[in-house]
């Protein structure tokens, strides 16, 4: 075995490695999308109490919702949603009323879906079923559709995501 070829076999490994690493970087779908929740019994609609009954609040986010839940609770399309990631589905989602305010809202909790009455003040929507609580903020930048959901659950819990909102 020439010297020549003993280095290069060592720096295969290490080559494959990279050229792995820089495929992985051009996927650009959401993890909603490339990895779909199959299997899961269609949600009920519940009171927000009912719905975080036996959850384990440690591990409780809201859930991602396709377009048949949200119009189950709404009644129709979403005026605006707010998304984890910019392609991904909602896990929060607005109805509006007769004057175009925000009125009601929907989100995934435990499985189940839960309406929320949503009354919008100076730059967020506040949205509140006892005891669970979310709050809207869109960016104060003007165009931009990043925003962040503070959502709460008594005094247990409170946690805050940074996604995107989109409204109408």
């Amino acid at each position: 075995m020439k010297a020549c070829d003993h280095s290069v076999r060592k720096g295969l490994p290490a080559i494959l490695l990279m050229a792995g690493l820089l495929a992985a970087c051009g996927n650009e779908a959401a993890d909603d999308v490339t990895d779909p929740m199959s299997g899961e019994e269609t949600p009920t609609v519940l009171p927000a109490g009912e719905a975080i009954a036996g959850a384990k609040v440690a591990t409780l986010d809201p859930a991602t919702m396709v377009d048949a839940e949200i119009q189950t609770v709404l009644g129709g399309p979403p005026r605006c949603v707010f998304r984890y990631t910019s392609f991904g589905k909602p896990v929060l989602a607005l109805g509006g009323g007769a004057d175009g305010a925000p009125a009601a809202a929907v989100v995934k909790l435990n499985g189940h879906l839960i309406q929320l009455p949503a009354m919008a003040s100076d730059r967020r929507i506040d949205m509140a079923a006892d005891p669970v609580r979310l709050t809207l903020s869109p960016s104060l930048e003007a165009g931009e559709e990043e925003a962040t959901l503070l959502f709460e659950i008594g005094q247990d819990m409170r946690v805050g995501y940074r996604g995107y909102s989109d409204c109408d």
